[in-house]
This record gives structure tokens, C-alpha cells and sequence, in this order.
């Protein structure tokens, strides 16, 4: 089954936030036993991976958007029957990803906040979650509330991995017009992240 979700991994490599799926994938691959601790759980796992397959395929043959409303009550059935179990919170996870692919920024931010208080054990889960919600803020145009996402996430991440979280910041406090805040996120990158793929962008954002 191990090797079935690792093939998935990768056909799903395309989502926006690939990330927070792959941290999933990875932290249930490395504790194996809590998909088999219980009936329950291993049924919640082989409901993810049939849906996880049935959206891929119909992704491939029509309209992103059209796939997701097709798989919506799938994984509405297993986050809602296996809330208290791994992998219901990754199924809502992934179909948040899925919403947010497709354009339904609500949505995705309304599943996204909903997970969130079940990774408070994972850090790593936890900080991809809270960017993902500073992106569907983003999305709703809800700049404020974006910025308090990120600098919630900025406070819980790694410092190595920040550099991508500093740019939003920069660029969303540029469209709220707090300009030292927006130069003060660029400036970091500068200073603590000098091998970062942002750090041309940042150089600009601060001479320009």
C-alpha cells in the first residue's frame, strides 16, 4: 500500500501546494502504524486513495473545477465519517489543495482552518498549513488577513525556510501600503537568506 501512496505522490506533484501533501505522505509513510491501529484508519486510507485516483482521472479528462465537484462528496465522506483519524485530516487537506487548484479560494480557506487544529503536534504540517491559508487570503483579496497568516507562519516555521513566506510579506504589505514593513520583509531575505531563489526579486523590491 506504501508503495501505491508513493506512486500517487507523484502523479499529484502538480498541486499549488504539493507541499503540505508531501510532508502528509511522508510523516504517515514514517508512522505506518497509526494507518493500522485500527480498523477505522485503514479504511479511511484506501477511501483516500480511490478518491485521490478518481480526481487524477478526471482532472485528465475535463475542467479542474468540474473534477473537484465531482469528488466533493467523497471526501466530504471521509473527513467527516474518520474526523478523528489520520487520514481524515488529510483528506481534508487534500481536497482544500483541490479547491484552492480550482479557483474556490472560500472554500479552500474554510477546509484549511479546519485542519488546522489537528497538526498542532506536526510543525511542519502545521506552518505549510498556515501559509496555505495566507495564500487563499491572498486569493479572496483579503490582504490583512493574509499578512496575519504569513507572520503567524513566519513565527512558527523554520528559519532556513522563511525566505518564501518574507516575499509574500513584502509584497502584500507594498499592496497595504505599509511600506517599511514591506522593505523590512524584503531586507531579510537579503541579510538571512543569501542563497534564496527570491533573492534577486527582494534586491529589486528594495532599490526599486
Amino acid at each position: 500500500w506504501s508503495s501505491r501512496l508513493l506512486g500517487l505522490a507523484a502523479q499529484y506533484k502538480d498541486a499549488v501546494f504539493y507541499g503540505v501533501i508531501g510532508l502528509l505522505l511522508v510523516a504517515a509513510l514514517f508512522s505506518g502504524y497509526r494507518f493500522y491501529a485500527s480498523r477505522e484508519e485503514a479504511k479511511a486510507a484506501v477511501l483516500l486513495e480511490e478518491s485521490l485516483v478518481k480526481y487524477e482521472r478526471l482532472k485528465k479528462d475535463g475542467p479542474q473545477a468540474k473534477a473537484v465537484q465531482e469528488v466533493a462528496a467523497d471526501f466530504q465522506r471521509i473527513f467527516t465519517s474518520y474526523a478523528n483519524r489520520s487520514n481524515g485530516n488529510m483528506a481534508r487537506l487534500a481536497y482544500a489543495n483541490m479547491c484552492y487548484e480550482a479557483g474556490d479560494f472560500t472554500r479552500a480557506a474554510e477546509h484549511y482552518k479546519a485542519a488546522l487544529s489537528h497538526f498542532d503536534e506536526l510543525p511542519m504540517i502545521r506552518f505549510q498549513i498556515l501559509k496555505s491559508l495566507g495564500y487563499a487570503s491572498e486569493g479572496l483579496k483579503d490582504y490583512a488577513g493574509a499578512a496575519g497568516y504569513f507572520e503567524t507562519a513566519l513565527a512558527a516555521g523554520d528559519k532556513r525556510l522563511l525566505d518564501d513566506v518574507l516575499f509574500e510579506l513584502g509584497d502584500i504589505y507594498a499592496k497595504l501600503g505599509e511600506k517599511e514593513k514591506s522593505a523590512e520583509a524584503f531586507k531579510r531575505i537579503l541579510s538571512d537568506h543569501k542563497d534564496s531563489v527570491y533573492l534577486e526579486l527582494a534586491r529589486e523590491r528594495v532599490s526599486g
